[in-house]
């Protein structure tokens, strides 16, 4: 008896190293609400500085339980942008450390929080927490084939889950990101926050864990 019980778990051990994806068999989508920086196509200023707002917009109506209509998304940018205005002095281009200034001190959300030099497991376990994760980006990384060539310098999206081998996100940086896929490696390659001058590829890496 105990031999077979041994030869059982050979070979269900062989099984599972042969087919991974079997043996993780690990995916998680969270029903993040979404928008496009641009909800209603016009891709002009403010409109195509919005992907900040945008990914706060959307990460917080989640942990908010809110669903939100285009129109609703559009206010909540443009209220975003003159938090912004009036506490940081610009609204565009804003690093982890502004980010998660809109979500405590405009959303009062004091549990959103960044994690500095995370790893692709670090974002799955979020997700798997029920949390979704923004991430800044160097945007011509992305290989997006939607964003206008050659895309943008500095970028920001929201992880929404992931499975064996992409994360699946919220896009805002074009019509077609409502659970746009990226390469897990590719994702975590391009993560760099913002750096005001120089190669944006030098900026640490780091991501926004929006917990509730």
């Amino acid at each position: 008896m105990i031999e077979r019980m041994k030869y059982a778990v050979a070979v269900a051990f062989l099984f599972l190293a042969a087919f991974p994806a079997l043996a993780a068999n690990d995916a998680v989508i969270l029903p993040v609400p979404y928008t496009a920086q641009a909800p209603f196509g016009n891709w002009s200023v403010p409109w195509s500085d919005f992907c900040e707002e945008a990914s706060v917009a959307m990460a917080q109506a989640y942990v908010a339980g809110r669903q939100l209509s285009a129109i609703d998304f559009a206010i909540e940018m443009l209220r975003l942008a003159i938090f912004e205005l009036r506490n940081f002095g610009y609204d565009k281009d804003t690093g982890v450390a502004d980010t998660l200034r809109m979500l405590r001190d405009y959303y009062g959300n004091t549990k959103a929080r960044i994690v500095y030099n995370p790893t692709s497991e670090t974002i799955r376990n979020a997700i798997r927490d029920g949390f979704p994760v923004i991430v800044p980006v160097a945007g011509q990384l992305l290989g997006n084939p939607h964003f206008k060539s050659p895309g943008p310098r500095y970028h920001m999206v929201v992880v929404k889950g992931f499975d064996n081998a992409d994360f699946i996100v919220n896009e805002p940086g074009t019509r077609f990101g409502n659970g746009w896929r990226y390469g897990q490696s590719t994702l975590m390659n391009a993560m760099h926050d913002f750096v005001a001058n120089g190669d944006i590829t030098t900026g640490q890496k780091a991501v926004i864990i929006v917990e509730k």
